[in-house]
C-alpha cells in the first residue's frame, strides 16, 4: 500500500493533478483516550495503536521491538514510568505518538478517500517545524472551511514537517520556470526560497506580496527580520542553542559564545544536527558570516558526530563513554529534555541562532485566501508557535523568554547579496572536509522524531 501511496504522490505532482483527500474525523473517545495515555501501559498503547512502535523504537525504546518484552515488561511498564527513566520529556513525545497515529489514519484513508478536482496546483503549502504540524493541522480544519467559502474552486492544501516530507518541495523549488507551477501560498522556514533562480523569475517581478503591513514583537525589533521589500512575511523564528551535558564536560569551561566552540580545547566536543553527511545550514553560514572560512574549518574540527536532535537526546541518557558534552539543536528539542541537574540549555550570549519562519502569497490570490493570510498573521498562530518553543513576531505574543535573549539573524543583505544554496553547498564541502581530516566519519541519521519519510503518508488535502 505504500508504494500505491508514494507513486500517487509522484504522479500529483509531476502530472499537476492534485487530488483530494476527506479528511477523518477522530471520535470524542479516541481523543479522551489520548489525553490519558501516560497511565497507559506500554502494551495498552502499541495494542492499541501499532504505529506506534516506530515511536518507541526510534526514541530510545528498542527493546520493545521484541514481542516478549512487551508482552511482559511492557504489559506493567506505564509510559509516565518509561518517560522519566530516559529522562525524555512527556508532552513532546505524546506529541510525536498523536502524529504518529494521525498519519496512519490518513494513509489508510488516502486511496480510498482521493478523488480529482482538476484544479491543476496547490492553493497552500506548509513544511513546518515537526513540533507545529500537529497543532497547525488542527487549527486549519475550521480555517478552510471559512476560506472554501470565498471560493467556487476546491482549496487543495498540503501540510508536511520539514524532517520527513515526502513532497520534496525543496528539490523542485530551484526549477520551477512558470509562476502558475508554484503554490499560491507558503508556510516554510529555511532558505529554498531564496534561491537565486526563484528571486529572478518570481519575486523581482512581482508576483508575490505581504498584504498587510507588519508590526515586529518587541524582543526582534533590533535583528531587522521584517522583508522591506515585502516579499516574504515572517511570523515566527526557529532557535537553536546549545545543550550541556555538564557531567562530560569535566575540565572545560561552559562554552557561552558560537565563537568559544571554534577554540582548540573543544575539538570533537560538538555533536551538531545532521542528515547523512550534510551539516546545519543555519549553523555553517552564521558560522561562515561572523568567523569565515577559518570558522568553518575550526567548526569541522569542533564537531564530534552528527545525528537528529531526537537521538542526541536518546544519547544523553545512555552510559556510553564516548559521548560528546556539547550538543547543538533546536530549543523545540531542548525543551523536550526531561529537567536533569547535569543538563544545561545555554542561549548564547551573543544570540540564538535563527532561522525564519515565513509565508508567501501571490498578490492576485491574497483576497482569495485572506481569512488563511489573516491567520497565520494572528496573535492566535503567533501563540501555536511561542508555546512549541518558536517564537512569534508579533506584538500580543508573550514568548516566555528572558528579557535578555538575544538573536543571531543572517540579515536580509547577506541572503541578497548571496546565492543562499550555493553557498550552504560550499560551506558543506569545506566543513566536511575538516571534519573528515580529524576522523570524522560519514553517519546515516534520519529524522528519528517518529516518523520515516518512506512510511509517512502525502496529506494532499482538499475541501
Amino acid at each position: 500500500m505504500e508504494k500505491k501511496i508514494i507513486n500517487c504522490v509522484f504522479n500529483t505532482i509531476v502530472k499537476g493533478r492534485i487530488k483530494r483527500k476527506l479528511i477523518s474525523k477522530k471520535s470524542i473517545e479516541e481523543d479522551k483516550m489520548k489525553e490519558n495515555m501516560l497511565d497507559w501501559t506500554i502494551q495498552d498503547i502499541v495494542t492499541k495503536y501499532p504505529e506506534t512502535l516506530e515511536v518507541f523504537s526510534n526514541n530510545g525504546f528498542e527493546v520493545f521491538a521484541d514481542e516478549e518484552v512487551i508482552n511482559e515488561l511492557g504489559a506493567i511498564l506505564k509510559l509516565k514510568t518509561a518517560l522519566r527513566a530516559k529522562q525524555i520529556g512527556a508532552e513532546a513525545f505524546l506529541n510525536l505518538l498523536d502524529e504518529k497515529i494521525a498519519d496512519v489514519t490518513n494513509t489508510n484513508n488516502l486511496l480510498t478517500s482521493m478523488v480529482d478536482n482538476n484544479s491543476g496546483r496547490f492553493n497552500f503549502v506548509a513544511q513546518i517545524p515537526c513540533g507545529l504540524k500537529v497543532p497547525l493541522e488542527r487549527e486549519l480544519q475550521s480555517i478552510f472551511q471559512q476560506v472554501q467559502k470565498n471560493s467556487e474552486e476546491p482549496i487543495n492544501y498540503y501540510t508536511g514537517a520539514c524532517c520527513n516530507d515526502l513532497l520534496h518541495l525543496n528539490e523542485w523549488i530551484p526549477h520551477f520556470m512558470n509562476i502558475d507551477e508554484v503554490p499560491d501560498m507558503v508556510l516554510t522556514k529555511g532558505y529554498h526560497f531564496f534561491n537565486k533562480n526563484f528571486i529572478e523569475r518570481f519575486i523581482k517581478p512581482g508576483y508575490f506580496v505581504t498584504p498587510q503591513s507588519q508590526l515586529i514583537n518587541n524582543q526582534m525589533a533590533d535583528i531587522d527580520i521584517g522583508d522591506k521589500e515585502e516579499n516574504y512575511h515572517v511570523v515566527g523564528l526557529t532557535t537553536n542553542v546549545m545543550v550541556v551535558d555538564k557531567s562530560r564536560l569535566g575540565d572545560l569551561s561552559m562554552p557561552r559564545t558560537w565563537g568559544d566552540l571554534l577554540k582548540p580545547e573543544y575539538e570533537r566536543k560538538v555533536l551538531m544536527n545532521t542528515y547523512g553527511d550534510t551539516f546545519s545550514d543555519v549553523v555553517l553560514l552564521n558560522i561562515y558570516k561572523e568567523f569565515g572560512d577559518a570558522g568553518i574549518e575550526a567548526l569541522g574540527r569542533a564537531i564530534h558526530s552528527g545525528s537528529h536532535a531526537s537521538q542526541m537526546i536518546k544519547g544523553m541518557a545512555s552510559r556510553k563513554a564516548d559521548v560528546p558534552p556539547i550538543y547543538i539543536m533546536s530549543h523545540f528539542f531542548a525543551n523536550a529534555i526531561s529537567n536533569s541537574d547535569n543538563i544545561e540549555i545555554v542561549w548564547p550570549e551573543d544570540g540564538a541562532l535563527v532561522m525564519p519562519l515565513f509565508f508567501m502569497v501571490k498578490a492576485d490570490k491574497a483576497e482569495k485566501l485572506k481569512d488563511l493570510v489573516d491567520f497565520v498573521s494572528s496573535s492566535r498562530f503567533g501563540q501555536l508557535c511561542a508555546d512549541a518553543y518558536f517564537p512569534s513576531l508579533h506584538p500580543d505574543v508573550n514568548n516566555k523568554l528572558a528579557a535578555n535573549a538575544k538573536f543571531k539573524w543572517l540579515g536580509w543583505d547577506f541572503i541578497k547579496e548571496n546565492d543562499v544554496e550555493e553557498l550552504v553547498e560550499k560551506l558543506n564541502k569545506q566543513c566536511w572536509e575538516s571534519y573528515s581530516a580529524k576522523g570524522g566519519q560519514a553517519n546515516n541519521s534520519s529524522p528519528a522524531c517518529g516518523c520515516n519519510s518512506g512510511k509517512e503518508s502525502l496529506k494532499t488535502q482538499s475541501i
